[in-house]
């Protein structure tokens, strides 16, 4: 368990050499960003479930390496809007926007108090160009202004089977969307309005587990 001073610098030794094993860096300037979340997720997780996992070197490794993963396929450049859909704590997108703080995102969560714990990291880190919307994907795709807004939506534990639509509207032109998943889409798998252009598979450090990138892009026409 990690608190003070000398614990933060365990913490980025930590997740500095578990990213090494992915080839990923993660810039020094992200690592308090990075530990005072880590430091509210298990304060919150005490009152509301954000998370089944209270194991430190297991929260490191399957929420904020495999988070970061997510820029093995998004490109971010200034300027790039992010989508998390199904937010939840806050994965995969705020650790790619403590990596990356160029990014601007929203995080689309319908639970309230989840919601109520992404707004208070938001201020209590004082975080820029990131905002939460507390609706449902279909409600919230539905809103005229955000149609074709997102260079890149992500998604990570939440069943987007029957939201191909939803989702493809809400990205620009050349967008992406970027499943986190366990094992690669099944050849039967369809996202309407949207087709599957790539797959990245990687092994989690520390032997936690096979993951897949799934990357969509919008069809045409």
């Amino acid at each position: 368990m990690f608190h003070v001073e000398q614990d933060e610098i365990q913490f980025a030794q930590s997740l500095q050499s578990l990213a090494a094993e992915l080839s990923i860096s993660i810039p020094d300037s992200s690592m308090s960003y990075l530990f005072r979340y880590l430091s509210e997720l298990k304060k919150w997780n005490k009152a509301i479930n954000l998370t089944a996992i209270d194991n430190d070197r297991e929260i490191l490794v399957k929420h904020f390496i495999d988070s970061i993963a997510g820029l093995k396929v998004i490109d971010i450049n200034d300027g790039a809007e992010l989508l998390d859909v199904g937010a939840g704590a806050g994965f995969p997108a705020l650790p790619l926007k403590f990596v990356r703080p160029e990014l601007s995102i929203e995080l689309l969560e319908p639970n309230e108090k989840k919601g109520a714990f992404l707004r208070y990291v938001v201020g209590t880190l004082g975080l820029q160009s990131v905002t939460v919307a507390t609706a449902k994907l279909e409600e919230y795709a539905s809103r005229g202004n955000i149609q074709g807004r997102f260079d890149a939506i992500v998604v990570r534990a939440f069943k987007v089977d029957a939201c191909g639509l939803a989702l493809s509207t809400l990205l620009k032109p050349g967008g992406r969307l970027v499943l986190y998943r366990a094992e690669k889409v099944p050849g039967s798998f369809k996202l309407a309005g949207l087709a599957l252009i790539k797959e990245v598979e990687y092994e989690l450090p520390a032997k936690y587990g096979h993951r897949v990138l799934s990357v969509f892009s919008r069809s045409s026409g």
